[in-house]
């Protein structure tokens, strides 16, 4: 008679672990919200939206651009701004001016330290499209331009580093006059 009743017990611990199971390694909703990309995609940047092969980096916590003739200054009001051109894949370049949101201290391989001004930009992958701190560094020793960091990302992408370039749709520009000072 103990037999059965120990038999009984177990049978109902068994059934707890496995429901217990199924709902603790269940696939959370936040995860199915988010989109599967490579780890090197191409990015749209800017309300013009600029062409820019980047690398999706869920190590870096902010996102970094290669950006040229970086000029910073301050306005009327003592705010700082940053002047600077961005080069697309195509060759096209862009002169943006926009006002600094922060500065970021980043350290260096060599164990160092460099500022480097933070603007918000518009990022848009796949159509995903959210503005976005953004560093403005001297990045033409690496192989992509721009890099994708966990700010952009860990709301919408997930990375799978065994694929690249699997977005299929292009971002559309829109239009403002605010961001950018033309095109060159």
């Amino acid at each position: 008679m103990m037999e059965l009743g120990h038999m009984l017990r177990s049978k109902t611990l068994m059934g707890a672990l496995v429901a217990a199971s199924v709902v603790f390694c269940a696939p959370s909703h936040a995860k199915q919200d988010k989109v599967t990309f490579g780890y090197l995609e191409t990015v749209y940047l800017g309300d013009l939206a600029l062409e820019m092969s980047a690398k999706l980096d869920s190590g870096a916590d902010f996102s970094s651009v290669y950006a040229r003739e970086i000029d910073l200054y301050r306005d009327d009001d003592d705010d700082e701004w940053v002047r600077f051109k961005l080069v697309g894949d195509d060759g096209r370049t862009i002169r943006f001016n926009k006002k600094v949101i922060r500065t970021a201290l980043i350290k260096t391989k060599t164990g160092g330290t460099v500022d480097r001004p933070v603007i918000s930009l518009r990022v848009c992958i796949n159509g995903l499209a959210a503005d976005t701190p953004v560093n403005l560094a001297d990045r033409s020793e690496f192989d992509h331009p721009f890099l994708v960091g966990r700010e952009y990302l860990a709301p919408r992408i997930l990375i799978d580093s065994g694929q690249s370039y699997t977005a299929e749709n292009e971002c559309d520009p829109v239009s403002s006059e605010d961001e950018e000072d033309g095109v060159s």
